[in-house]
């Protein structure tokens, strides 16, 4: 029969729920990360198109006279 106690192996699952719990918090920070960037690029193309616009509307104005 095993001992009770294994000093051993419970270092050896202390560790392995460590890495455990570091995976899953890598994995969670990996998705906000991922979605952070997806919301800069959806503010970019608001950003960009706005400029447009209003490139187009200058554009489209009449020359001033001198």
């Amino acid at each position: 029969m095993p001992p009770l106690f294994d000093p051993t192996r419970d270092r050896h699952a202390a560790a392995a729920l460590r890495l455990r719990a570091a995976r899953h918090r890598f994995d969670r920070s990996t998705a906000a990360l991922h979605q952070a960037a997806l919301a800069h690029i959806a503010g970019q193309r608001v950003a960009s198109a706005t400029l447009r616009a209003a490139l187009d509307r200058l554009a489209a104005r009449p020359a001033p006279s001198l």
